[in-house]
């Protein structure tokens, strides 16, 4: 593995629609993770110092906290190891199993700045497709 790559970042296509999408290790550095939909292309931001969990996060198992998330709006699963799903046409993409996926802007490579409109796209991906309040079955 490349040094600089330590995440395993790349770009990826979509297998059905060939949307372009970034794959990338969940980095060891966020104090939270992230649970996907077994369904769909949706995901749920768990915070490890979330009051529920008395900053005690890695003492419950994943299906602890699996059981105590809202479900998906489309009926799905929030689970640790769903598959992902493309977030155009919602086939599974087996290439980012086990890795965050994000839709690719074209600056991951660092050959560009971020751009004004990257930041945009990216703030639409997280508000549609990345929840982080109300998260928690009563």
């Amino acid at each position: 593995m490349d040094n600089d790559n330590w995440l395993e970042a790349e770009v990826i296509a979509c297998p059905s629609c060939g949307m372009k999408l970034y794959a990338v290790v969940h980095s060891p550095f966020y104090d939270c993770d992230w649970l996907y939909c077994d369904s769909c292309p949706i995901a749920v931001e768990v915070n490890w110092y979330d009051p529920r969990f008395l900053n005690r996060f890695h003492e419950y198992s994943s299906d602890q906290i699996e059981s105590i998330l809202n479900p998906c709006e489309c009926g799905g699963r929030f689970r640790f190891d769903s598959p992902r799903h493309c977030f155009d046409c919602r086939v599974e993409v087996p290439a980012a199993l086990q890795k965050d996926l994000l839709p690719y802007t074209g600056c991951e490579d660092g050959r560009r700045e971020v751009t004004d409109a990257d930041r945009a796209r990216f703030e639409q991906f997280e508000s549609r497709f990345l929840r982080r309040h109300n998260i928690w079955r009563n």
